[in-house]
């Protein structure tokens, strides 16, 4: 239920992206796609800046009118663009209402069962659809080898941050990879590609091995591509290595590693090297 639910999202998105006739970024202006969806549903729309405790962004529907706040702390225009599209995704999703610590919340939730739909999920997946649109990125997902490159042609183009363009190049990349971030030491959030059927353990610590690691031990880190030990990021004592293209931030103290796993290292890892059947997620 909880992959349905994100695949009925970025459907929706879609049918908007085309209804709203998005042929280009430059059609991408947030703000006017929002008053044009909510004055379907007969609604007068209001954004405000405000303070807000733990959440990114609150949605108010009253009789006649919708109100989305975005957290005054929110300064990055990439950021403020995700957020109110994750907003208009909970409307143009029917979501319920939820508790006011968590309404908005565009933080990676914590696991979900996949009984359960997970509604931030899927207002994250409505986000990443409308303002990185399938039918404007897809073509350029189509490559090898895996880099960062292609993540950040898309944050340039469509005014994204690298964290949501990475995950949108994975999602889309019929490639085995996976968009990795982590802070602390540890993986925060990964995102692999539909290909990618050896998963990467969530809050695991970071290898010493990695890139990702390096920055901790040494306060910078290597931004080009390089090979290192599969076993740096996956449950295996094979030996074979992958490839690491990472980027640090230093203000914040994260890294955002793209992993690729080329084709001479699946089989070892105990993924098929052919005969899979890659399917856009739709």
């Amino acid at each position: 239920m909880r992959q349905s639910g994100i695949q009925n999202a970025r459907r929706v998105a879609r049918e908007h992206v085309k209804r709203l006739g998005i042929s280009a970024p430059e059609h991408i202006r947030i703000d006017a796609i929002a008053k044009r969806l909510v004055a379907r549903l007969g609604l007068k729309l209001r954004i405000i800046e405000g303070p807000l405790d733990g959440a990114d962004s609150q949605l108010i529907r009253r009789l006649g009118e919708l109100t989305i706040i975005i957290a005054d702390r929110i300064k990055d225009t990439a950021s403020r663009r995700f957020v109110l599209g994750h907003e208009l995704g909970h409307l143009m999703l029917d979501h319920p209402l939820l508790p006011s610590h968590r309404i908005g919340d565009t933080s990676t939730s914590a696991p979900t069962a996949h009984d359960v739909r997970d509604y931030e999920a899927e207002a994250n997946a409505f986000s990443s659809e409308l303002t990185m649109p399938y039918v404007l990125v897809n073509e350029w997902c189509s490559v090898a080898p895996v880099n960062l490159n292609v993540a950040w042609r898309i944050a340039r183009t469509f005014g994204m941050s690298i964290l949501a363009s990475a995950r949108r190049f994975a999602e889309l990349s019929p490639e085995r990879c996976a968009a990795v971030f982590s802070s602390h030491r540890k993986v925060t959030w990964c995102t692999e590609s539909a290909s990618l059927t050896l998963p990467i353990e969530r809050r695991r610590n970071l290898h010493e091995s990695s890139i990702a690691c390096a920055f901790w031990s040494n306060g910078a880190i290597d931004e080009r591509e390089r090979h290192v030990p599969a076993r740096a990021w996956f449950d295996t004592h094979a030996d074979v290595e992958v490839v690491e293209h990472a980027t640090a931030s230093h203000e914040f103290r994260t890294v955002l590693s793209m992993l690729w796993v080329p084709d001479h290292a699946a089989e070892p890892l105990g993924m098929a090297t052919h005969g899979f059947e890659f399917r856009n997620r739709e």
